[in-house]
């Protein structure tokens, strides 16, 4: 065998045995996974000569002035964007955590990318590998400077934007593919940060529960397949040592009490064990109004406490990921000197992604537009 072929047969299988070792150093911890990523990764990682391997290798995260990609469908990615654009949980000039009349991300951009794939058909149909290299392409998008005007020009191509974050606003996206893009960048040592809403609030549920046997909790996800939480709770559990997750989802109806309402759902189901905590992964959701219903249960004064205390923990939390995702994205840009520190309003500028004709189904970037958005959605 030519030595030089062999040398390069080698060198490919080293390339994939590091992404079968999944390194995540996100949070200052280290977690391996025997995992392999998806095989659009494992293609990217293994192939140095490709457009996409030196895309992510040599790419440059510390760039302030680049922008915050949010991906999901078009309703989530523009709820996450509101919520940041109007966001002012913080001072401005020493960070702490107090509002000072100013918005926390002046002088941002914001990239909504809509995506128009029906992520929880994907996943009830068993597409998760399909899932998984969708959430890789995504990301990829966000790293480069192309975008096209029009889906009937190919040519008539534009610049968008390059990515400092990323926000995976998807839960489909976070169960499975969140995995694969930490590989991939791992693996080619790119250290541009990625979160999602429904990592933050999970992460949020097992920190503050280590030491129990079992982790009650119960989801309000808005129109997200809530059976991907426990799971997703679950795996996250184990590595704290909490042997056992139980997760209830339901829709609180309009009118109702949210939490009282959650609560008698609840209790309908005939579980005795307390609930340790409700994750709120719904950015419409009137966290007020939670808030004040739990006021009147932990308070022996009202009524409400001995109807509804027995079905919570001592130590419950409402755990909501407006709140977090604000949170973690000033870290973020706080930690690592990304703040543009440009005096002006934050800025929004909306894509979208929609498959290309023909055998390969490749997503194209564009400008969003809604006499463009397929017919099927």
């Amino acid at each position: 065998m030519n030595k030089k072929l062999t040398i390069a047969i080698v060198l490919a299988a080293l390339l994939a045995l590091a992404a079968v070792l999944y390194f995540s150093l996100r949070g200052g911890k280290s977690v391996i996974s025997a995992e392999a990523p998806v095989k659009f990764v494992t293609d990217i990682i293994s192939n140095s000569s490709s457009a996409e391997h030196k895309l992510i290798a040599n790419y440059n995260p510390t760039d302030a002035s680049k922008a915050i990609f949010i991906f999901g469908s078009r309703k989530r990615t523009q709820s996450i964007a509101d919520v940041l654009t109007e966001c002012d949980a913080y001072d401005n000039v020493d960070g702490s955590s107090r509002p000072d009349g100013l918005k926390d991300f002046a002088g941002e951009t914001f990239c909504t990318v809509a995506n128009f794939s029906n992520f929880g058909e994907m996943v009830n149909d068993g597409r998760l590998e399909d899932m998984r290299e969708l959430t890789a392409r995504n990301v990829l998008a966000a790293m480069d400077t192309l975008c096209y005007v029009s889906p009937y020009d190919r040519s008539g191509m534009g610049k968008k934007p390059l990515a400092k974050l990323i926000i995976l606003g998807s839960a489909c996206m976070t169960q499975y593919g969140h995995y694969d893009v930490d590989s991939l960048f791992n693996a080619l040592n790119c250290a541009l940060p990625v979160i999602s809403p429904m990592q933050l609030i999970a992460d949020e549920a097992v920190a503050t529960n280590k030491g129990k046997d079992i982790l009650t909790v119960g989801v309000l996800a808005g129109n997200a397949p809530v059976d991907l939480y426990g799971p997703y709770i679950k795996t996250k559990a184990a590595k704290a040592g909490i042997d056992s997750v139980l997760c209830v989802g339901f829709k609180v109806p309009e009118g109702e009490d949210p939490l009282l309402s959650f609560l008698d759902r609840y209790s309908e189901l005939g579980i005795s064990r307390p609930m340790d905590a409700i994750l709120i992964d719904d950015m419409d959701v009137d966290l007020s109004a939670f808030n004040e219903s739990l006021a009147q249960i932990t308070s022996v004064m009202n009524a409400e406490s001995l109807t509804y205390g027995n079905l919570i923990s001592p130590d419950f939390r409402i755990i909501d990921s407006k709140s977090r995702i604000c949170a973690a994205t000033y870290s973020v840009l706080r930690g690592s000197n990304l703040f543009t520190h440009f005096i002006s309003q934050p800025r929004k500028l909306d894509y979208m992604l929609i498959s290309k004709e023909g055998p390969e189904k490749e997503l194209m970037l564009l400008q969003y537009n809604e006499r463009y958005i397929p017919s099927n959605n």
